[in-house]
């Protein structure tokens, strides 16, 4: 965006408050916002007043309420939280903030212009966690937030997440300490702010709806009519983002009707981190295998009777969350669907980016023989005839191109050793040799069939 092509004093925003207008000061040199603060700027205090009247009894005491904003936006500059819009000047003829111009602008028209991506969103949602600790630790209660009060510091570009950066504005109905907050906007508001006025635990509500917002880019009237008893029956119908469940799970506490249940902003920061660590090795995987292979690229494995594909999720046409290498299995979570994964449509076989290393079915055969000698008996719970380590010249069966395991039905090319039964040309594969086998010198009743 160039700000030359700009013309000084274009309006860029207006609402309820007054109205933003942007042009270049040549006091500050660079392109600023000029809030001009409205009548009705007063926040409405419990059950009673709605809105100024004119200019109230005074300058006085209209320059304390107007100045309100200001006061809250200069603190967090001495206090040098450079999450928060930076106030420049106040003027009083008519009321008046001149503050830094964030050029990427506010958060609810990047989703309205963008298909965002989901590392974008989770680096948006962090920071904006981490921006509100930041204000709660410095006992701020902001009391309006939502996409529109949150800003872009740069021009946004989609995939670019190490450029984004957060402002939080739009301090007009925030309190310091324990002071009570009375407002907000309605679907973003905690339940209990109307009742018994806003706190921190309602700042987290709306930061629920917030996250809720950006990662889902549904409309704002969908997001308003969201809240902590209906999202549990909406769940499933919401769109599924990485692993479904820890997202969800972070959101729907945020939206506790009881607010001493809600988490603090502390607490979200390290439920966040977590997340945002495990898309990081998300974005690493997909470079790895991008920089071999081509999406929808074809590869055969040795390993597999099936030629591979580098699939993503729309690809694999799974249902629920995530999906398992066939090979480690990844046994303390499955894998998020925005990774990519080598996949066999035939028999939803998949491959991570560390097992593709894996296809020479030599490699397998060596740590097979290292496990379990060939001539030693194997004896599984599942079959009653012992098993023996067996390459494709020594197995018994019809299939030129392959063999199939009789436990999990995956099958592999005729190079891939197996625990093969003599008798009845039973197969087990490597995966189910280390999950259902026993290794025994003699029969027992354990490995019998029940």
């Amino acid at each position: 965006m160039s700000f030359a092509k700009k013309k000084d004093g274009k309006t860029i925003g207006e609402g309820r408050k007054g109205k933003c207008r942007l042009y270049y000061s040549e006091k500050y040199k660079r392109y600023v916002v000029e809030k001009t603060v409205g009548d009705n700027f007063i926040r409405t205090k419990k059950g009673s007043r709605s809105r100024l009247k004119t200019l109230m009894d005074g300058y006085s005491t209209n320059r304390n309420s107007l100045k309100k904003e200001t006061k809250f936006m200069l603190l967090m500059k001495i206090a040098k939280l450079d999450c928060c819009v930076e106030i420049l000047e106040f003027a009083s003829h008519p009321f008046r903030i001149i503050m830094e111009y964030c050029e990427g602008g506010d958060l609810r028209k990047i989703l309205d212009k963008y298909e965002v991506p989901v590392e974008d969103k989770l680096h948006m949602i962090t920071y904006i966690i981490i921006a509100l600790e930041r204000i709660h630790r410095f006992g701020v209660i902001h009391g309006d937030l939502k996409c529109e009060n949150i800003f872009l510091a740069n021009k946004y570009k989609p995939g670019d997440y190490k450029n984004i950066k957060i402002k939080i504005g739009d301090f007009g109905l925030s309190e310091i300490g324990g002071d009570l907050v009375y407002g907000g906007t309605p679907g973003f508001m905690a339940p209990e702010v109307p009742i018994e006025g806003g706190s921190f635990e309602s700042d987290i509500y709306s930061i629920g709806k917030v996250m809720l917002e950006i990662m889902t880019q549904l409309p704002v009237q969908m997001i308003q009519a969201i809240n902590g008893s209906n999202i549990y029956s909406l769940k499933n119908k919401l769109p599924r983002l990485l692993d479904i469940n820890k997202f969800y799970d972070i959101v729907i506490p945020c939206l506790n009707s009881d607010k001493r249940k809600r988490p603090t902003a502390r607490e979200l920061c390290k439920m966040l981190h977590m997340i945002l660590k495990l898309c990081i090795i998300a974005d690493d995987m997909n470079r790895t295998m991008l920089s071999n292979y081509k999406l929808g690229e074809i590869v055969p494995v040795d390993i597999h009777c099936h030629p591979l594909t580098l699939s993503n999720d729309d690809m694999r046409h799974y249902k629920g969350g995530g999906w398992y290498c066939s090979i480690c299995q990844n046994k303390k979570h499955p894998y998020f669907n925005n990774i990519l994964s080598f996949h066999c449509s035939k028999c939803q076989y998949d491959l991570c980016d560390r097992c593709i290393l894996l296809h020479d079915y030599r490699i397998i055969n060596d740590k097979m023989e290292e496990r379990t000698p060939k001539g030693k008996k194997v004896y599984v719970s599942v079959h009653p005839h012992y098993l023996l380590l067996t390459g494709k010249e020594e197995r018994q069966t019809d299939k030129d191109n392959g063999w199939t395991c009789n436990i999990c039905k995956a099958s592999a090319c005729d190079s891939v050793y197996s625990f093969n039964c003599k008798e009845c040309g039973y197969n087990v594969c490597s995966r189910c040799f280390e999950t259902h086998f026993q290794v025994r010198e003699e029969k027992c009743s354990c490995c019998s069939i029940f």
